[in-house]
């Protein structure tokens, strides 16, 4: 009985977790064909480190992924950032951006605004301003950045957003 209890919980958990470790990406695979059909376009490395929010302000109507790279428009070139950009359907956005480059920095202009994540990651307060919002943050030697336009939101809402990023782990 034991080894059927054990044998039972082993395919629950197998069937549970994803391929790469970020079932919140895999499920906008599933959800957004577009999404899946230029992720899998991008090159293994890029696409173990893509990551999501798993709560969101908002809940959206669609959901896009694009990219930068050289060659502009090669998926299979130097792939700079990606972004995941959902649309409510009334003009407001949140962009979901991941730099793949580790050697991207910011040149800090001025003494900007920060707060922290749960974990106590350091968040940079880029925009402020009634209808745009965008924070930026350091994780594993890669930098993330969330933008809301278009919405009253609060920095307070984008930081919610991002301590609920799922990352490959």
């Amino acid at each position: 009985m034991k080894k059927m209890i054990m044998a039972g919980l082993l395919l629950l958990l197998t069937a549970c977790s994803s391929e790469n470790g970020n079932a919140t990406v895999e499920q906008l695979k599933e959800d957004h064909p577009h999404v899946k059909k230029v992720a899998e376009e991008l090159p293994e490395s890029v696409q173990e480190n893509l990551a999501a929010p798993k709560k969101l302000p908002f809940k959206p109507k669609n959901v896009e992924l694009i990219y930068a790279g050289d060659p502009p428009g090669d998926p299979k070139g130097e792939i700079h950032h990606t972004e995941l950009l959902y649309g409510k359907g009334d003009g407001t956005l949140l962009q979901v951006t991941m730099f793949h480059n580790k050697k991207s920095t910011f040149h800090n202009e001025g003494k900007l605004k920060t707060t922290k994540l749960k974990d106590g990651t350091k968040v940079t307060i880029d925009v402020d301003t009634p209808k745009a919002k965008e924070i930026r943050w350091k994780r594993n030697e890669r930098y993330y950045a969330l933008m809301m336009m278009g919405s009253e939101i609060t920095i307070d809402d984008l930081v919610e957003t991002a301590n609920s990023m799922e990352y490959y782990e």
